[in-house]
């Protein structure tokens, strides 16, 4: 079983690995935001919804406004306080008591949680007794080689251990507090037999894991893993759609294949620009930074809309109403959405904010890069796109201004290192095959570790321990019967 929450972007690669298990003659199940169905129902992978559909909560207005300020703080906020207001209390029992009884029933020999749902997971795998593994899109785990998400580019290097901690200490402790209540209604059991404390959480997230743990990023675009990241911790390449395939989807625009395929025929190669599920200040802000930086170019462009709304109308009122619709005219086409692996190539920049998945697409693209940071792990991958040389970014997409922008994308179509270093990466990346991996490291960790009892048989003796020392730590990881594999 799959379980995970999240936004388009995360949707895909969980759903591709879905894919790639049944293949390979696995019964799979995958259980998430409402809004991947569809997503889903196209790809053919069996699904259950059991978390509220993350496009209502981050095409909200408030959200936009929210995301444009530069606080995360703010930001984690109004996340919270947007999914307690569609959220009422039925509907949150009625999505756990999803969860709990889909596990009941379907009797998962393994479960495949991502970061953002490891907590829950954890919680009911307490009582129904079923071995999880993380399955993650991104390296940030407690460690002492990784800057912890979220926090200042200043902060010393000494602080980033501790402050892992305390991060997983606080994404277990919001969900006990969300879901504790709930759940120990729905299963019968104390809360304090819930609990999921922050060295559980150590387990399954940190450099020294105890168990598998599972990290779906391209070796090509983020490197290898840190050194201090012991053998439970296993890179499998970036889950991505065949090019072949793509096409054919209409969750990746297949009903505009031929709109854009006219556009392409009609002149030069455009730069596009798209920021997925991510609203910063209003989509009319967006539109017109896009387009008066796009004129600045003089270059034709794809603005792909996403979970935004960005269209002509957003020029209404505007002094330079008239020149950008006289432009857009010659040389914009407006999209819902695209297949990012068909078109990318096609494109001189990809202009996009910075999602893991968009970034694994641009970088696959050989085209080169340009990251609009708004928040998330997007301000980790503009710095990444900027070391590696494939690309450039903004400083931040709610501070940019058209000029800013504009001199950008310049600089990435006339900088001829970015040209052959996105090749670069590119070819690397045509080696990965992160589906085939990820089939070869569970049928191994099933053989190893599920059928055998070893998994079930380390976690015991953790928790007749009660945790024992900080979970995590090279002493705890390094007695666990888990510990020492290496994928």
């Amino acid at each position: 079983m799959i379980v995970f929450d999240g936004t388009r972007g995360d949707t895909q690669p969980y759903l591709l690995a879905a894919k790639a298990l049944m293949k390979a003659d696995f019964d799979v199940m995958v259980t998430g935001p409402g809004d991947a169905g569809q997503m889903a129902q196209e790809f053919q992978v069996p699904f259950t919804r059991s978390r509220l559909s993350a496009q209502k909560v981050f095409a909200d207005p408030e959200m936009a406004k929210e995301f444009a300020t530069d606080d995360v703080t703010k930001v984690l906020g109004a996340l919270d306080k947007k999914k307690d207001e569609f959220l009422t209390e039925s509907s949150r029992e009625k999505d756990l008591e999803a969860l709990c009884t889909l596990i009941q029933e379907w009797k998962p020999d393994l479960i495949l949680a991502g970061a953002v749902l490891l907590a829950l997971v954890i919680m009911v795998s307490k009582v129904h007794r079923v071995p999880v593994v993380s399955f993650t899109l991104a390296h940030g785990r407690v460690c002492k080689t990784l800057k912890p998400m979220y926090m200042p580019d200043w902060l010393p290097k000494f602080m980033w251990w501790p402050l892992w901690r305390v991060l997983v200490f606080a994404m277990a402790r919001s969900e006990f507090k969300q879901s504790g209540p709930t759940l120990s209604k729905l299963l019968g059991v104390p809360m304090a037999q819930l609990r999921c404390t922050a060295n559980e959480m150590s387990r399954y997230l940190s450099a020294n894991a105890t168990f598998l743990s599972i990290i779906a990023t391209s070796p090509a675009v983020h490197g290898d893993l840190p050194q201090d990241f012991n053998g439970n911790n296993v890179q499998i390449g970036a889950l991505m759609m065949p090019l072949a395939e793509e096409q054919g989807i209409n969750s990746f625009g297949s009903e505009e294949v031929q709109a854009m395929q006219e556009f392409l025929d009609s002149g030069s190669a455009p730069v596009y620009f798209g920021f997925g599920s991510i609203i910063c200040h209003t989509s009319k802000f967006m539109t017109l930074l896009c387009l008066r930086a796009l004129r600045l170019t003089g270059e034709r462009g794809i603005l792909c809309r996403g979970w935004s709304t960005m269209c002509l109308d957003d020029l209404q009122g505007e002094a330079d109403e008239e020149d950008l619709k006289a432009y857009c005219h010659e040389k914009v086409l407006f999209v819902d959405k695209a297949p990012h692996g068909w078109l990318f190539p096609k494109c001189q920049v990809v202009v996009h904010h910075g999602g893991a998945g968009t970034l694994h697409a641009s970088a696959r693209s050989g085209r080169p890069t340009l990251i609009a940071q708004i928040f998330g792990d997007q301000p980790a991958h503009a710095v990444l796109v900027n070391e590696r040389g494939f690309g450039l970014s903004l400083k931040s997409m709610p501070k940019a201004t058209p000029l800013e922008l504009a001199d950008t994308i310049r600089k990435c179509i006339n900088t001829p290192s970015i040209h052959a270093k996105a090749k670069e990466v590119a070819e690397q990346m045509k080696k990965e095959d992160a589906s085939a991996r990820l089939v070869e490291v569970i049928k191994d960790y099933m053989e190893s570790h599920i059928r055998t009892g070893n998994h079930m048989k380390t976690l015991e003796e953790l928790e007749q321990k009660k945790g024992g020392c900080l979970a995590g730590c090279c002493a705890c990881s390094g007695s666990s019967g888990a510990s020492s594999s290496n994928y």
